[in-house]
């Protein structure tokens, strides 16, 4: 699993690729929770362009991201969802409080 970042304002959009499952998870959980510490955020934008898979590690991740998030009042967006992922997310029910952007 790999990231990169982009911060807008307080806005930080973040590139993901790879596996986002226990593997890719435990690589990537850090430095996504310093960038939800260190800055003060309107939103956390997850761009899924280059996520090759989703499973339930993956959401959960998400969904502790979405309420670190929430505690410090920022939203976490998601962006170009792929198709396996966006049948998980859907399954689950995580677009009714995860918004997709463009």
């Amino acid at each position: 699993m790999e990231l990169d970042y982009k911060i807008v304002g307080g806005d930080i959009v973040v590139n993901l690729a790879g596996d986002i499952d226990e593997f890719g998870v435990r690589a990537i959980r850090p430095d996504i929770d310093r960038l939800i510490e260190r800055y003060s955020l309107k939103s956390m934008t997850f761009d899924m362009k280059r996520v090759t898979f989703v499973d339930s590690t993956g959401l959960g991740f998400l969904l502790g991201r979405y309420k670190k998030l929430r505690a410090k009042r920022a939203e976490l967006l998601l962006k170009n969802v792929p198709q396996q992922a966006d049948k998980v997310f859907k399954a689950s029910g995580i677009y009714s409080f995860v918004p997709i952007v463009e």
